[in-house]
């Protein structure tokens, strides 16, 4: 049964690799997958609420395996949700709210050592007491089980979601912030001769904005954060530094926030007629 269980776990997280750039503009998506899994851990905890493991073992294996992954992702997402409610397309340009929230997570990991050496260290003498029902296991309540239900709940399930999922948080604000620290740089050159990006920067955002709403590219497996480090990788030209704020200046704009866009549209209509007539 752990497999089939397992099956919807993977199920339930797929897709999760879209968030892993910073990316204000994915609140709408944050929203939906939060409440995707959210559905999930319920239909789990209605499941399992009635259902006799075949052993001790099947039953630690499901809590300290296979829900652990699905909570570990919601505790992520709803975190990642706080983060870019909390702070303006501006401050995320800097690194002081993600030094912050570095800190404040590592401070969380580091108070629970005790527990947090115990899954490093893969240990499992106390697996018993950690990863059973809270009906059966003798575990005294914590405040991660102090109102958590007794037949879909165990002790230390939510605490090793909670780290797995700050130990995540940790490595995306840590990677943002090593972009902020050093400006992008090209990979190996593919091609003798790179290619030039002759206009400006900020046309260069508009079009980066319009193929990812477009639909032109395949939103699923890619950020709009994502999408211009490719486009500026081709085009050798740095625009993810500035990129929420350069659209925060073209949504301002008053007469026409597609500039470059309609730029474009008139001068490939004026050489199609040319060649045409």
């Amino acid at each position: 049964m752990n497999v089939k269980l397992l099956e919807r776990v993977t199920e339930l997280t797929k897709g999760m690799e879209v968030f892993e750039y910073v990316d204000p503009d994915l609140q709408f998506r944050l929203n939906d997958k939060i409440q995707q899994i959210e559905s999930g851990i319920t239909e789990l905890n209605s499941f399992v609420r009635g259902y006799r493991f075949n052993s001790i073992h099947d039953e630690i294996v499901y809590f300290k395996e296979i829900k652990p992954k699905l909570v570990k992702e919601y505790v992520f997402l709803s975190s990642l949700k706080s983060f870019y409610e909390k702070h303006q397309d501006l401050e995320i340009m800097q690194s002081k709210p993600f030094k912050k929230e570095v800190q404040r997570l590592l401070y969380f990991i580091r108070d629970e050592q005790e527990f947090y050496g115990y899954i490093k260290k893969k240990h499992s003498h106390n697996d018993e007491r950690y990863f059973t029902r809270l009906t059966h296991s003798g575990a005294a309540r914590t405040v991660y089980s102090l109102n958590a239900d007794l037949e879909s709940s165990c002790s230390h399930g939510l605490l090793l979601a909670k780290i797995t999922a700050y130990e995540k948080l940790v490595g995306f604000y840590t990677k943002q912030l090593n972009m902020l620290k050093a400006p992008l740089l090209p990979e190996k050159q593919k091609h003798s001769m790179p290619l030039e990006w002759k206009a400006n920067k900020v046309d260069a955002v508009e079009l980066v904005y319009a193929l990812y709403y477009s639909g032109a590219v395949d939103t699923d497996r890619c950020t709009v954060h994502e999408l211009a480090k490719q486009f500026g990788e081709l085009f050798q030209i740095q625009i993810t530094e500035q990129l929420y704020r350069e659209y925060i200046d073209i949504k301002r704009r008053k007469l026409e926030p597609a500039r470059f866009l309609v730029k474009l549209l008139q001068h490939f209509r004026n050489k199609v007629e040319e060649e045409y007539t």
